[in-house]
């Protein structure tokens, strides 16, 4: 590379790192998944407990994969079991996914490609930045995608190298999530070029490379009597309330057409683009570069197929439906555009200034919004000041364990489990004689009686301390912040 190109380079890096960490603890969530993947961390380090299972998911009796929980171990371990050490990995793996952007797409395309792609993926705010900072396990979801789009172009030239890593890709989707395995459609459509088959050594490598990725799951599958296996099944085949038939797949295009146009201009929305009209535009457009020789048509037909299989996949599923389940389709629309881009840029001299300005206008406008972006705050930071505002409060009046009361909506007295383990927090079962602590979020909901706020938390400390006696009987009991069960966690 020459050196301008590795300028532009560690340019596009930098930008996509300033996205990924910009008041990235200060604007930090911290609800029941951070809460869950803490908890798992604390059962690794501190109960010993090596893992073969991460999360229960909300389909009962099956689990995320474990690899995510271990990869946050070394980091909680050099902050002190500290959760904010979970958003190093998650920024390093958006980095990587910057860096595989360029990577690949200059190896499959060109350099000029490359750094269009990798731009636009380090500065776009939906898909990429706003997925990148999520904490979750899910989140390595680009960076698997990237990876796994490399395979199917390589499989369509013919290159059966590549079998290794896809072996690799398909034993990861069970620690990713498992909303990945309708893409898989896509390599039966790879090979229809191809008039030849994989060598004995080449399966040979890719059969080992998804059982060691895989060993987690086989060894529980195995100890368990198959019960995610049984259970994964009986979920697509139960049927349940809710969208079906050609209902289920308006629901799933308008998920598509609303990630699509989200990808390329959130945090806006334009009304003239939120139609399925956009998306299939651009699916259209691709026949363009088949025709400007810039795409082949045998490696756009396992694009397609990739798009439509997760369409139809999840079309006549049962099971309930997400956003989320339909981001792996988004490289093929970041992969038409960026060609579309490219094959602008080197139409004319009006073209490279059309395509500069606009990735230029993109990214300024991005990081304007990001930066003037309005932040609710009852997040890590004010959740963690909570805690420790109470656990000192009932220090200084030698309360030798207290309860808790949240005034809240639903599903929102979450996120401060974790913190009250960290200060090795008794917390009683309210109502038998522990002083009790009422935390309010918002604040605004008990405005009067809130003593202290912390962003838009309140805490209502203790009116009036119960005796010392029975207190004492309070606090005899089980410390319910260990003992109470927590949705999706098990041991």
């Amino acid at each position: 590379m020459k050196r301008s190109q590795i300028l532009l380079l560690g340019l596009i890096i930098v930008s996509g790192l300033f996205f990924r960490t910009y008041q990235v603890v200060e604007r930090a969530d911290f609800g029941h998944d951070a809460d869950l993947y803490s908890w798992i961390v604390k059962d690794i380090v501190v109960n010993g407990h090596l893992r073969l299972v991460g999360q229960e998911t909300s389909a009962s009796g099956i689990f995320i994969g474990p690899l995510f929980y271990y990869s946050l171990v070394p980091f909680y371990l050099l902050l002190n079991m500290d959760p904010v050490a979970a958003h190093f990995p998650i920024t390093i793996i958006g980095i990587l996914t910057v860096i595989s952007y360029f990577v690949v797409f200059s190896k499959l395309f060109n350099t000029k490609v490359g750094f269009i792609a990798s731009l636009l993926y380090a500065v776009l705010i939906s898909a990429a930045v706003w997925f990148d900072r999520r904490l979750a396990p899910s989140t390595p979801t680009n960076l698997w995608t990237i990876w796994y789009f490399y395979t199917v172009i390589m499989l369509a030239r013919g290159k059966f190298n590549v079998l290794l890593l896809l072996g690799i890709l398909i034993g990861l989707i069970w620690h990713i999530h498992i909303a990945l395995l309708p893409a898989l459609f896509a390599i039966p459509f790879a090979f229809l070029k191809a008039k030849k088959l994989p060598s004995f050594s080449q399966l040979v490598e890719f059969s080992i490379a998804v059982i060691i990725t895989s060993l987690p799951l086989i060894i529980f599958e195995l100890r368990h009597n198959f019960q995610q296996t049984t259970n994964l099944l009986q979920n697509f085949t139960t049927v349940r309330e809710g969208a079906r038939g050609l209902y289920k797949f308006q629901t799933v295009l308008e998920m598509i057409t609303k990630n699509i146009n989200s990808l390329f201009f959130a945090p806006q929305f334009l009304p003239i683009t939120n139609t399925i009209f956009f998306p299939m535009a651009i699916l259209a457009s691709s026949f363009l570069l088949v025709k400007k020789k810039l795409l082949k048509t045998y490696e756009l037909i396992p694009l397609l197929a990739w798009v439509f299989s997760v369409v139809l996949f999840f079309s006549v599923s049962s099971s309930p439906i997400s956003e989320y389940y339909f981001y792996d389709i988004e490289i093929v629309f970041l992969t038409i555009v960026s060609l579309l881009l490219f094959y602008l840029f080197n139409s004319s001299r009006v073209g490279k200034i059309l395509v500069v300005g606009l990735l230029m206008f993109v990214t300024a406008k991005n990081v304007f919004f990001l930066i003037v972006q309005d932040t609710y705050h009852k997040g890590y930071i004010e959740k963690k000041s909570v805690v420790n505002y109470i656990i000192n409060d009932a220090k200084t009046k030698n309360f030798p364990c207290f309860s808790l009361n949240y005034i809240t909506s639903p599903g929102e007295n979450v996120g401060f489990r974790y913190f009250f383990f960290l200060k090795k927090a008794h917390i009683a079962v309210p109502g038998r004689g522990s002083p009790v602590y009422s935390i309010v979020i918002p604040d605004e909901y008990s405005l009067k009686e809130v003593k202290v706020k912390f962003g838009h938390i309140g805490v209502i400390p203790p009116k009036q301390p119960p005796p010392q006696e029975l207190m004492t009987e309070a606090c005899s009991g089980q410390n319910t912040n260990l003992t109470d069960p927590m949705f999706g966690y098990v041991e």
